[in-house]
């Protein structure tokens, strides 16, 4: 993250910020991505002092989520940035980003139940199955490839999610 664009995220409330990263990971994806996303979060806020424990510090921990990291593709950061600079603006005007913020308040006060699977098993990692695939077929490619040491547990839409295998 660039340090000049840390206030934009860091001045959204947890609510905020969770219905921004749902959107930026699972927007164009039906409500079970979305949801998926969302307890991913959550679980890690519960079950893994490492990532932090708070929503913020989790998802802003770095190389956690793409979208919040300016090497994983600038034009999407950019857009990233933006959303959180005018999130206000944005919310009234983007419908997937309303649906986020409905699912990341609803989980948060308990009223929308988390993933049963992915919270069952309290903590996973998930990476979109065309990054794995290009980032497999592509073995010279810079990459931490975590999920070769891991096990697929299940897969949401465009979402692989891995466990401690």
């Amino acid at each position: 993250m660039r340090k000049q664009d840390e206030k934009y995220f860091d001045d959204l409330t947890e609510t905020e910020l969770l219905a921004l990263c749902i959107e930026r990971e699972a927007g164009g994806e039906a409500y079970e991505g979305k949801v998926a996303v969302g307890t991913v979060v959550l679980e890690r806020v519960d079950h893994r002092d490492w990532d932090g424990k708070t929503i913020k510090e989790v998802i802003l921990k770095p190389w956690q989520f793409s979208w919040t990291m300016p090497e994983a593709g600038a034009a999407y950061y950019d857009q990233s940035v933006e959303l959180a600079r005018n999130f206000q603006v944005h919310i009234q005007e983007n419908e997937s980003l309303q649906t986020c913020m409905k699912i990341a308040d609803g989980m948060i006060t308990g009223a929308i139940p988390r993933d049963p699977d992915l919270a069952g098993v309290h903590c996973c990692e998930y990476v979109a199955g065309k990054y794995r695939k290009h980032m497999d077929a592509h073995p010279m490619e810079p990459c931490n490839r975590w999920w070769q040491r891991m096990k697929l547990f299940k897969v949401i839409a465009r979402h692989e999610f891995y466990i401690k295998g």
